[in-house]
């Protein structure tokens, strides 16, 4: 398996985190109409990123809703899939929360909920009438949390 870093975004990591969140965009959310490069920064305004690196390539990106302690975007290039890069960035994540991380996932992304359950995350909460329908998670891996466990 490759060796995975994981680093605070730059400005200069942008356009790049842009594409991905672009190209899986197009290929995995038919319910996002019109995707584009624009709607990155636009989408993570005032969030703390962290980007995940294999081999000197930007391999996916995390944002982190600091105040609400809230997963807002988890990304993992299509080449750079099942290699440990979603698990590892919110491992990272896990140590800048001040209390178990949340995160919505469409109810009909079956391989993203896999995922978060197989890394810990529970249902906790079901919006059918959201478009398109999600569910929240939570975070059950406790133990990871540095200010969780300062008391």
């Amino acid at each position: 398996m490759a060796t995975i870093e994981i680093k605070t975004a730059t400005a200069a990591d942008r356009v790049a985190l842009a594409e991905i969140y672009l190209i899986d965009r197009q290929q995995d959310f038919p319910w996002v109409t019109t995707p584009r490069l624009a709607d990155f920064d636009h989408d993570t305004r005032g969030e703390f990123i962290q980007v995940a690196w294999i081999d000197g390539q930007r391999a996916g990106f995390c944002s982190l809703y600091r105040l609400a302690n809230f997963i807002h975007l988890l990304f993992v290039a299509p080449e750079f899939r099942r290699q440990g890069v979603g698990e590892s960035l919110l491992t990272e994540m896990r140590q800048y929360a001040t209390e178990p991380l949340t995160l919505k996932c469409v109810m009909a992304n079956e391989g993203a909920l896999k995922f978060y359950a197989r890394v810990g995350f529970h249902v906790v909460k079901a919006d059918r009438d959201a478009l398109p329908p999600n569910y929240t998670l939570r975070d059950t891996h406790t133990e990871q949390y540095v200010a969780l466990n300062l008391q």
